[in-house]
Formats: C-alpha cells, structure tokens, sequence
C-alpha cells in the first residue's frame, strides 16, 4: 500500500480517537453536571422541607401557647367569679399597700330603704380575714343615689352611705376614704373626680368609723372591693376600666337618682342632668 494511504489512515484514525475523547469528556462533563444538579436540587428540597417543617413546628407550639393562654385567662376569670376570691396584687397595687381586688357575694337588684343601714351587719361586702363588710359593695340602699353633679362626697358632708350604694348598683365606681387618709390623697382623690375618662368614679367620705384592715381608702364596685393604704391615678384608672359598669351590676349603666333623701308619696326621683334623657330610669327602676 502506498505511504499516502497510510498516512491518510493514520489522520482519519487519530481523527476518530479524538472524537471519541472529545465525546467520552463531554458525556463525563453533562454526567458532572447532573450530579451537581441533582445534589444541588436535593439539597433546596432538603432545605425547603427544613424550613417547611420548622414552620409547621412553630405554629403548632403558637397554637398550643395560644391555647394554653386562652385557658390561663378562662381559668383566672372563673376564679375571680368565685366568691371569696382575691386577686394578686399588680406591682402598681403592692406599691400602694392595695391588697388586690376582693370579689364579694353577690347582691341581687336590693330593695329601696329610707332609713340608715349598719353595713357592719351587712352581707354584701369584704369580709376577707374577718373583717366587716365595711364599706358595702352591693345590698339595700336609700331610694335616691348620690347623684353624679359632684362627684366628691367629703367626711365633712356626712355623706350617706345608702346612697352611695344605688350609685354602685348602676355601674358607678365608688372610692371610700376615712379620716385617716392623709390630707394629700384626699385632695388627689377629689381632683380625679374632675377627669372626664372617669365620668362614673364618685368618691365617698365614710365617716363613720375607720375602714377595716388598716386600710384607709378602698376602691369598689358592685361585688368587689379593693381596700389600699395609699392611692394614684394608675391604679384608680385600670381598677375603674376593668370594673365600670359591670354586668353584675343590676343596673349597669343607668344615670344616677339625684334628689331628696326621702320623696314625698308618689314622686320619682329625677335623674342626674348629667344624663342624656334616653338613659332616663323608668319607675320601674326606682322602685325595688
């Protein structure tokens, strides 16, 4: 065979050799890259299983916290509706010596009285460590509320406390003081009287004895009592949020009867003219 036809040979094989490693290269480059592919789309699925899983463990551990708070909150307001029961005190309440809101039985809508009531022998109010049930949170009362055209009732006035009671029956928040409370709380006391957010807080002088437990303000409203060494805006405020027209109170959110003490036969008290003539009692109302 001549030289050139083998030569020709020689380059058309060394041709197909090169193409054969050219093509063995490439086919072990694209199997580099599915295996890069695949180890790289098998790590996002890992990845995205992670975070998928992650997610569905955090929201089931916020069901279960949020469920567990709910039944938190369930069991301290069943407890608070036990009579007898008595609230810690918030850090707010402990620094006024305040002993944490007291609930008491339950007066019913009470019966209208004319004469004076000895709440000592009352069964509406605290009587936590033996104490009397002084001042009352609930019971009979005098026809005729206190009223709401002044909110500050001193020991000087005398103020009836029977009175004070049919305010409490609807809705209002009544603040109790006797003479022992220093003369600076008194005046804070009052000036609260005059915020308009607090348009049903009364403040009441009881002068016939000192208040129990060595407490010389306490805070109630119809079924709870709160009794305090000192007092402040803050604590007065949330204990009037939390409380102010309860739905325990019989008559939650009527106005107050302003008036005599005693009426002549036949004659209704008429309502404080802080009050919108819808919010108007009826005579049904005023009468128990």
């Amino acid at each position: 065979m001549p030289k050139n036809s083998n030569r020709r040979d020689d380059v058309r094989r060394a041709n197909k050799d090169r193409r054969a490693r050219l093509e063995e290269m490439r086919r072990k480059q694209r199997s580099a890259e599915r295996r890069k592919n695949m180890i790289t789309f098998g790590a996002a699925i890992i990845v995205a299983l992670a975070l998928v899983g992650t997610a569905v463990v955090l929201a089931v551990n916020k069901a279960h916290a949020n469920d567990a708070k709910k039944n938190r909150i369930k069991n301290q307001l069943n407890a608070e509706k036990k009579v007898g029961h008595q609230s810690k005190p918030t850090a707010a309440e402990a620094k006024d010596g305040c002993l944490g809101v007291h609930t008491d039985p339950l007066s019913p809508a009470a019966k209208h009285l004319t004469a004076p009531i000895d709440y000592t022998q009352g069964t509406f109010g605290d009587t936590a460590g033996g104490t009397p049930p002084i001042p009352p949170s609930g019971g009979p009362h005098n026809a005729v509320s206190l009223g709401d055209s002044q909110r500050f009732a001193p020991l000087s006035q005398k103020p009836r406390p029977e009175r004070a009671v049919h305010n409490l029956e609807h809705g209002y928040i009544v603040i109790w003081y006797d003479s022992k409370l220093p003369a600076a709380d008194v005046a804070q006391l009052q000036a609260m009287t005059s915020d308009p957010s607090m348009s049903r807080l009364m403040v009441v002088g009881w002068w016939q004895s000192d208040l129990p437990a060595g407490k010389h303000v306490v805070m109630t409203s119809w079924g709870k009592t709160e009794r305090c060494s000192s007092i402040d805006p803050t604590v007065v405020q949330n204990f009037y949020t939390v409380h102010v027209n309860a739905p325990q109170a019989p008559e939650a959110g009527l106005p107050a009867i302003q008036g005599a003490d005693q009426l002549p036969p036949g004659q209704l008290p008429q309502a404080s003219p802080s009050a919108s003539p819808s919010a108007m009692p009826s005579a049904s109302s005023t009468k128990k």
